[in-house]
């Protein structure tokens, strides 16, 4: 991750704002939950209001985010994805028609398997970045979670069970008297 510059207070106050927003749209939300699970039923009149402004929130809070610290390349674009399918979204719960009200819910699916399938496409790329990285870097190192005498006993466990044995001995609790990875006794 790149250093970020020490923000100015309008930068500052951006930030603070899309925190807030996104509390307010989390609460908003569980409220919202909350409110028909205990009533036991939803009536539409109040609810697509109220299931409206915790989708706005989120979508300024996201904007309010991109303002406060401009995303580089790709991910300005999905921010954006991600603003524009929230505002379709909350835009579908309060429009009055429902055919209007489909089409706009039909645009914020689609904009969300957009974000939500590019993002899914660069963890996948960063992960295997990561793993061609891994088999290129030096040997395996002791795990640290691992004590050090079951770090030594594994080590010293044949290559079958243990691919990145150091041993060539053959039992596992066998003292090793080769010299590490040289085959030799």
């Amino acid at each position: 991750m790149t250093p970020l510059p020490h923000p100015g207070k309008a930068a500052r106050t951006r930030l603070g704002l899309a925190i807030g927003l996104g509390a307010i749209s989390i609460v908003g939300g569980l409220l919202l939950a909350a409110a028909d699970a205990i009533r036991g039923t939803v009536t539409w009149a109040h609810h697509s209001p109220a299931s409206a402004a915790p989708l706005f929130l989120i979508a300024a809070a996201i904007a309010a985010v991109s303002i406060g610290k401009p995303p580089e390349g790709r991910h300005g674009l999905l921010r954006l994805v991600a603003v524009l399918a929230f505002i379709a979204w909350g835009t579908g719960q309060v429009v009055p028609s429902p055919s209007a009200a489909g089409a706009l819910n039909d645009a914020a699916i689609l904009l969300f398997v957009i974000d939500g399938g590019f993002g899914v496409m660069a963890e996948a790329r960063a992960i295997l970045a990561h793993y061609r990285h891994a088999a290129r870097a030096t040997p395996p190192q002791r795990d640290p979670t691992r004590s050090r005498l079951a770090a030594a006993l594994y080590d010293r466990m044949p290559t079958r069970h243990n691919r990145t044995a150091r041993s060539c001995c053959r039992r596992p609790l066998e003292q090793c008297t080769c010299v590490a990875g040289s085959g030799q006794r």
